[in-house]
């Protein structure tokens, strides 16, 4: 079934692309027919021809479907003299913390605007439980502190980060609105800086709100706001570093966006501030999210 559905993200796709290489062997074939004759291959039969050319559209059918549903790992969709804008299908959590750069990578990372670093695994143990375990939140501290990183490190970093910045937080909740946690709320679309392993670097972009009950939500047009801040930022503090992005705003953000809404806002929006980007931008897809969102916008 999920084959299925990677193949019906991208049959508009296939289609195009059976028809360039479909064109590309009659090109092949009118050049080499300039030389030899089906007669000189002894091919008389006109049923003969017709099975050949079917096998051949057949062959090319499926490797249609195959490079663009299996092989096919990035795109390119926007480039200029200064920066591309690459949508991939990739692993964000994974490659965060391989050490295959030679030079300083930005991977985005959505928190809320508290910027909680509780994880709770285990929801009989509390009763408004704070960060999921599952969203990519939960799964980049739980992975900082594989590698020795604990929370304490990282609520340091994060304090001293928005300190350098100058950046004030826009409330502070009491006791009774929050239990547990961070009490002091900061505003959508700002950025803590957190070094992680080797020449990777965590960009945290605080994208939702916790309500009442610590679930996480967040408008389509406060998304957008957030999407433009991040552009923002790079354009003031990512001197040429590559920037990884993931879709945001579906799942547990409580955005209602789809996996190929959010792409299509993300993707449209850098390419609407290209002025601001100097670098490669990555749109990363979750692999295991291949059949609800395609590389080929």
């Amino acid at each position: 079934m999920k084959k299925f559905r990677i193949f019906k993200q991208n049959i508009e796709f296939i289609w195009k692309y059976w028809i360039k290489c479909i064109g590309f062997a009659a090109s092949v074939l009118s050049v080499m027919f300039l030389f030899i004759t089906w007669e000189d291959m002894g091919m008389d039969s006109l049923l003969l021809k017709a099975g050949i050319t079917a096998v051949l559209c057949s062959v090319l059918l499926l490797w249609s479907v195959l490079w663009n549903c299996a092989f096919k790992r990035q795109k390119v969709i926007w480039q200029s003299s200064s920066g591309r804008i690459i949508v991939q299908y990739a692993d964000l959590i994974k490659d965060g913390f391989k050490n295959k750069s030679t030079q300083e990578r930005l991977y985005v990372i959505p928190v809320n605007s508290a910027f909680d670093t509780i994880v709770d695994t285990d929801i009989s143990l509390c009763v408004k439980p704070l960060i999921s375990p599952y969203s990519l939140h939960g799964k980049w501290i739980d992975r900082m502190a594989e590698i020795g990183i604990n929370k304490e490190y990282i609520d340091r970093e994060i304090s001293s980060c928005l300190q350098k910045q100058k950046i004030n937080p826009c409330k502070t909740l009491t006791a009774h609105e929050k239990e547990r946690g961070k009490r002091e709320i900061f505003d959508l679309g700002t950025i803590a800086v957190i070094k992680g392993a080797y020449k990777n670097i965590f960009l945290l972009l605080a994208l939702t709100d916790f309500d009442k009950n610590n679930n996480a939500h967040v408008s389509v047009e406060e998304f957008e706001n957030v999407i433009k801040a991040l552009i923002e930022f790079y354009n003031q503090h990512g001197q040429g570093h590559e920037l990884i992005v993931p879709l945001m705003g579906t799942n547990l953000s409580r955005a209602g966006l789809t996996h190929d809404d959010s792409l299509r806002i993300i993707t449209s929006l850098f390419q609407l501030y290209g002025n601001k980007i100097h670098g490669n931008v990555r749109i990363v897809i979750n692999k295991k999210d291949k059949d609800k969102a395609t590389i080929n916008i």
